[in-house]
Order: structure tokens, then C-alpha cells, then sequence
């Protein structure tokens, strides 16, 4: 029973795993085709939710006044969030930057704050902004971020995923795992954006057509806004294009209970969006099959499935002691071998494709692989033992990225 079992989920995270390795490999032999400029400058209105974060929104605020894109078509909108630090008087130092201050209703999260703030922005500014973007108070735009996200909304795209990268990536070996996480998401996107597969809307630094709101608002009811977002607009026939020159840095969790609590955050938010829309997407996709709506899941099922695979060799291993069999046989041993050996080659093509030093981050790559099984085994806790609410982590880098 337990190699049946040990075999099934194996075979699982095998076609998991196939269906990434071909959409890369097909966006990697695939040249998309040049899209006309269908749209004139988008004039943006950039959201930044906020929960005293006086010490670091700062530089988001000044990297946002140091734009390249022009001044006129865009205006930040700080949504300070029950804030009883200096947050707000810090966004009125800004020029471009709008203080919205919220304090009625209990704080619970940023999808609350947005439906919240969004219809306060209407109400002043009516339609003046044609898309939104939504940043984290821990961020920091590259100068050109705004005008490559425009490129893309200009040539019809609709939902925009920026390039997400690591704000502190040598502070220790958990920045580092977090580092090559996204450098990673950012490996894989490139290709994928040839083939029209989606990018990972990650919760910061992506923008949006504001007409995708009509005719309800921002209506979201998970953990994970932004995913849910997502799906929402996947539904409309929309979905998120990578943008890789819209770069901006976000900064990593550098402790063990601020890691734990983001990834079982993402991991219940993951399964609240199956479980609430799982109905909806079945009869999206009996209507009109896609395999983009596929696509969406993929990465959230590796992750479990790995998870699984995991503990189940673990009770194998444990199952063959208890026999008096040796714990491992050879072909375990070659598989961990394998994965072990995969993870060290995808955590050096990330970190070089990223422009980071190898040397300074090989602590992270050589234990890259047990980032992903301790993900995995989050995963996994997440789906018997979820996060009930949302738990903010505290963001302390003032300074810019780390070279």
C-alpha cells in the first residue's frame, strides 16, 4: 500500500513538473510576434497599502518621484492603514503622493484596504486614472518601471506582472532562499510571456486596466488578494502579462517566523481560492477549455504534491527500518540525488540570470533544495492547519537594493 501510494503522488509531481519544464522549453523556441501600439499614455493612479511603515516607505515614495515616466499622468495614493507611526506625514513630504488615512473597521488586510480606498479615489478623481498599480510600503521602483508597464498597456495588454526582485539578498540564508525564489519565477516567465501563458500576479508591483473593477469595485475575500484578483479577472478572458523590464525590489523575510507565516499565508490563501472558486472555474473551463486556466494551479499542485512525496518517502524510509531492511535502496538514493543536483543547477542559473554574485549567495544554492522541501512541507500543514488571518512582518530596510 505504502509504494502504491509513495508511486501515485511520485507520477503526480512527475507531470507537474513535465508541464513546467515544456511551456518553458516551447516559450524558449518561440519568438512572439510585435504588437502595434493600440492605446495612447496611460495615466496611472499607484496604490501603496500601508500599516506603520513610516521606516521604510520612504524610499518607495522617492523612487516614485524619480520616474522617468512623465509627471503629469501619474499620482501615488498612500491608504494608511490604522497607522499610529508617522507613515502618513512621510507620504505628504512627496509631491506626487495623495494621503488617504483609514481607521474605521478592524484591519484585515490589504484586500480590505483597497476596497476601501479605491472608491475614495473615484469619488475625488471620477475616471481621470486609466489603470492602477499596486505596490507594498517595502518596495522600490526602478526608474523605469512605470514606463515599461505603459509599453505593455499601450499594446493592449490589460493585467501586468512587473519583475520582482530581491531587495536584500545578503542579509542571511533566508533572504537568500527567497532571492533565488523569484529570480527563479523570473526565469521561467520570460519564456512563458512568448507562448501567452500567465505570469504570477505575487501581491506587489503590478498594474491593471482600471475598467477591469466594473461594475462592483475591488471584491476580494481570501488571504491572497491578488491571486484572487487574478482569478476574478481570468473568468473575464483576462489574463496577467510579464512584464521583465517593469523591475522593481522587494524585501525578503530574514527570519524563521516571518518565513513561516508568509508561506502558510500563500499556501491557505492558494487553497481558499480553490475551494470558493473551484464551481466557477469548472464551468469556465467546460465552456471553453484553456490552458492557461490549467496553468494557474500548476505551481500550487507541485508544491503540494512535492510535499506529499516527501513525508511519504519519509515513512518508506521509516517502514524499511522497522524491517530491517537497509532505509534507502539505490534507486532513492539516485532519485534524491537528482533533485538535489536540479536544485543547485536551477538556483545558480537564477542567481546569474538575476546579475547576483555567485560566491556571495552559494550558501543559498547549496541549500536551495530544503528552502523547497520546508515550502513543500508548508504546503502540505497549510491544507489541515490554515492561517486564520492575516499577520503583517516587519520591514526595516531603509537603504536601496544590495549589490
Amino acid at each position: 500500500m505504502m509504494y502504491v501510494l509513495t508511486f501515485i503522488v511520485q507520477l503526480l509531481l512527475v507531470l507537474t513538473f513535465l508541464w513546467t519544464c515544456s511551456t518553458v522549453f516551447l516559450g524558449l523556441v518561440t519568438r512572439r510576434k510585435k504588437r502595434p501600439v493600440v492605446a495612447g499614455p496611460s495615466r496611472v493612479a499607484v496604490l501603496v497599502c500601508a500599516h506603520n511603515e513610516a521606516n521604510v516607505v520612504g524610499k518607495l515614495f522617492q523612487s516614485l518621484e524619480d520616474q522617468d515616466y512623465p509627471g503629469e499622468l501619474y499620482r501615488v495614493f498612500l491608504l494608511a492603514d490604522h497607522c499610529d507611526d508617522a507613515t502618513a506625514e512621510v507620504g505628504r513630504r512627496y509631491p506626487h503622493v495623495t494621503v488617504l488615512e483609514r481607521q474605521e473597521g478592524p484591519r484585515t488586510g490589504k484586500g480590505a484596504v483597497l476596497s476601501w480606498g479605491i472608491p475614495r479615489i473615484r469619488k475625488q478623481y471620477g475616471r481621470e486614472f486609466s489603470h492602477i498599480v499596486i505596490f507594498d510600503a517595502d518596495n522600490m521602483a526602478d526608474r523605469g518601471f512605470l514606463s515599461a508597464l505603459d509599453w505593455s498597456f499601450r499594446r493592449g495588454a490589460r493585467l501586468v506582472m512587473g519583475n520582482r526582485l530581491p531587495l536584500n539578498p545578503f542579509d542571511n540564508l533566508i533572504s537568500q532562499w527567497y532571492s533565488m525564489y523569484w529570480l527563479s519565477v523570473d526565469l521561467f516567465s520570460k519564456p512563458r510571456y512568448n507562448v501567452d501563458l500567465p505570469g504570477i500576479i505575487s501581491g506587489t508591483g503590478f498594474g491593471f486596466d482600471a475598467s477591469l473593477l466594473e461594475p462592483d469595485g475591488w471584491h476580494t475575500r481570501t488571504i491572497v488578494e491578488d491571486m484572487e484578483f487574478s482569478m476574478q479577472q481570468n473568468f473575464k478572458g483576462v489574463f496577467s502579462e510579464y512584464q521583465d523590464k517593469a523591475r522593481f525590489y522587494d524585501e525578503q523575510p530574514v527570519t524563521l517566523r516571518g518565513m513561516v507565516s508568509q508561506l502558510r499565508r500563500w499556501m491557505t490563501g492558494n487553497y481558499q481560492i480553490a475551494r470558493l472558486y473551484r464551481k466557477e472555474w469548472l464551468a469556465h473551463f467546460r465552456a471553453r477549455p484553456d490552458a492557461r486556466l490549467i496553468d494557474n494551479f500548476v505551481p500550487m499542485l507541485m508544491c503540494v504534491v512535492f510535499g506529499f512525496y516527501f513525508l511519504t518517502n519519509v515513512l518508506w524510509v521509516g517502514n524499511r527500518a522497522l524491517n530491517g531492511l537497509p532505509p534507502l535502496a539505490g534507486k532513492d538514493i539516485l532519485w534524491w540525488t537528482m533533485l538535489y543536483v536540479l536544485s543547485l543547477v536551477m538556483g545558480t542559473c537564477a542567481i546569474k540570470a538575476g546579475d547576483l554574485p555567485v560566491k556571495k549567495m552559494l550558501p543559498g544554492i547549496l541549500t536551495g533544495g530544503f528552502f523547497c522541501i520546508f515550502l513543500s512541507l508548508v504546503a502540505v500543514c497549510s491544507v489541515f492547519f490554515p492561517q486564520k488571518k492575516w499577520i503583517p512582518i516587519a520591514h526595516v530596510h531603509e537603504a536601496g537594493p544590495e549589490k
